[in-house]
């Protein structure tokens, strides 16, 4: 299976495959990446999303992000100018368990760069540009605020 992503999905690239599993229902943050990423779900999950064009001096109004449900065992290809960032689980007993398929190196140790842009601000780790809403433990934690508007919250409507 892994051959089959990094030959077919990537072209050859070295890819890492990860688990990323819990229980959530809050946006927090948004993320992207210079190239797709691969989600695979155990269960079904939902995704909070948004396009990276809507993206206006530096900040994305929350309003703009849409949720979306992922059937168990799709396979989903978020692309890269796709806003994205943990699941939410649609199912508050069993939680998510999402497989991520990724390049190799992605959310490790993040650059040392001397911050030249906007942009450069938003890298938060290798291959991991990140929008942080002001409440969310990233923003404490010294992340780019980059979301305007409410900190979404599906959690009465799953």
């Amino acid at each position: 299976m892994r051959e089959a992503f990094q030959d077919r999905a990537y072209g050859g690239m070295p890819i890492q495959i990860g688990m990323c599993w819990g229980r959530n229902t809050r946006l927090n943050c948004l993320e992207y990446h210079r190239d797709s990423e691969i989600n695979i779900g155990t269960k079904d999950f939902i995704l909070l999303l948004a396009k990276e064009e809507e993206i206006e001096d530096g900040v994305l109004d929350t309003a703009k992000v849409k949720a979306f449900r992922v059937p168990a065992g799709a396979v989903l290809e978020v692309y890269a100018t796709t806003l994205h960032f943990a699941p939410c689980h649609s199912c508050p007993d069993c939680g998510f368990r999402v497989a991520v398929v990724l390049p190799k190196g992605t959310n490790t140790d993040k650059p040392a760069i001397t911050a030249g842009d906007e942009e450069d601000r938003r890298l938060w780790a290798r291959n991991k540009w990140m929008l942080a809403h002001p409440e969310s433990e990233q923003a404490k934690n010294g992340a780019y605020i980059g979301l305007r508007g409410v900190n979404i919250d599906i959690e009465r409507e799953i």
